[in-house]
């Protein structure tokens, strides 16, 4: 019997793999599909740290397991060594303030924040569009490679011996009175000291039989490629409007319609920002959109035609890019934008709800499910990741 079974094989489930199989434990991942199939492969494809006082410390502890990983991958794995930079600005005279706060928020956990003028954007960003009603560079920002820093955790598990098992569902945890107890699989029965459900927007359906109502819900994010020459833009690019600060939350777009209110036509259409950088290919990478995933057939197509309005508007000259692929990923949300990081019931440990910060959150996730497993001491505060802090879960 293993110690630990880790139900999905996204950022979430992998960084707990190594860090618990990394600290001695019996570990078994079961996936349903392969590594990173869901949002951690399909994502926008940066790391930025988090401006949300909690989640700072999460996203450093982070980026330190990721390059601390990266160093010593046989898996090759593009991420940033050093910041491209993160230039947040807007269009809108309105959300000039917006745009300061943020910019404050960010330089209050310690990242350089710079006011650029008009020739200061110029000379940092020449393809930008004119008319930028405010511009702030941030010292931070690296380009990753989400599906392979997601497979090198799974390749690092292994090797610490952890079993990775692909195309493995779970159906149902198993319990004995108040304590879960293992999983149920095609294959059979798993026993476990210890579940983890690390499953993305799929985690909710796992424990309602338990009676656990996981605010968990899935928000589909569109992701369209454009093919231009390397180092085409220079930073990672976030435009800020007043309908992006609610994006941020997931208040626009990503609340589930009521059965009376989908009858009436109201489900809304994505909510669309303008998130673009390059890779190292030359790909310019486009994003970003939130809209509620109510099934997995995506029912939102026309969020990569309004994702390039937006980006064309942003950078002119993408009009002439020959669009290279469109992906999309079903993130998991949580009501607040933070992650559920700890006990559901005895034996039963939550590690989802990361939104669209999977990759910015994912690392720190895994070394904090870890000591909440073992007993070990807490690498930041675990208060505000606690599942229960919303009522009615339990």
């Amino acid at each position: 019997m293993p110690d630990v079974v880790i139900v999905g094989g996204g950022i979430a489930g992998v960084t707990c793999a190594v860090e618990l199989a990394g600290g001695g434990a019996s570990v078994t991942l079961l996936e349903r599909e392969e590594i990173a199939a869901g949002a951690s492969g399909r994502n926008q494809g940066w790391f930025v740290l988090s401006s949300d006082p909690p989640c700072a410390p999460m996203s450093a502890v982070s980026l330190e397991r990721y390059l601390e990983l990266i160093d010593g991958s046989a898996v090759p794995v593009l991420f940033d060594r050093e910041p491209v930079g993160h230039l947040l600005f807007t269009r809108d005279e309105s959300a000039a303030p917006m745009v300061e706060e943020r910019a404050g928020a960010w330089a209050a956990t310690g990242v350089r924040a710079e006011a650029l003028d008009a020739a200061g954007l110029r000379a940092e960003e020449p393809a930008l569009a004119d008319g930028v009603a405010a511009a702030w560079l941030l010292e931070q920002g690296r380009r990753i490679d989400p599906a392979a820093l997601s497979v090198a955790h799974a390749h690092r598990a292994r090797s610490l011996g952890a079993e990775i098992r692909r195309h493995t569902s779970v159906r149902a945890l198993t319990t004995s009175g108040e304590r879960v107890t293992g999983v149920v699989t095609d294959e059979g029965v798993i026993a476990a000291g210890t579940v983890i459900l690390a499953a993305g927007p799929w985690s909710a359906p796992l424990v309602r039989p338990l009676g656990v109502d996981l605010p968990v819900t899935g928000s589909r994010g569109w992701i369209v490629e454009l093919a231009r020459s390397p180092g085409f833009l220079h930073h990672l690019l976030e435009e800020e409007e007043a309908d992006v600060a609610a994006l941020q939350l997931g208040e626009a777009g990503d609340t589930f319609p009521t059965a009376g209110g989908f009858l009436a036509g109201g489900h809304r259409p994505p909510s669309v920002a303008a998130l673009l950088h390059s890779a190292e290919d030359g790909t310019v990478v486009c994003g970003a959109s939130h809209h509620p995933a109510l099934r997995a057939e995506p029912d939102d197509e026309d969020a990569p035609r309004r994702i390039l309005e937006r980006s064309v508007a942003v950078v002119p000259a993408l009009a002439d890019a020959t669009i290279r692929g469109i992906r999309w990923g079903i993130r998991p949300m949580s009501p607040d934008g933070r992650p559920l990081v700890g006990w559901l019931r005895e034996g039963l440990l939550a590690a989802t709800g990361h939104g669209p910060e999977g990759i910015l959150l994912g690392g720190g996730t895994g070394v904090l499910a870890a000591a909440l497993v073992t007993g070990g001491e807490a690498p930041f505060d675990p208060a505000p990741f606690d599942p229960l802090r919303f009522p009615g879960v339990a």
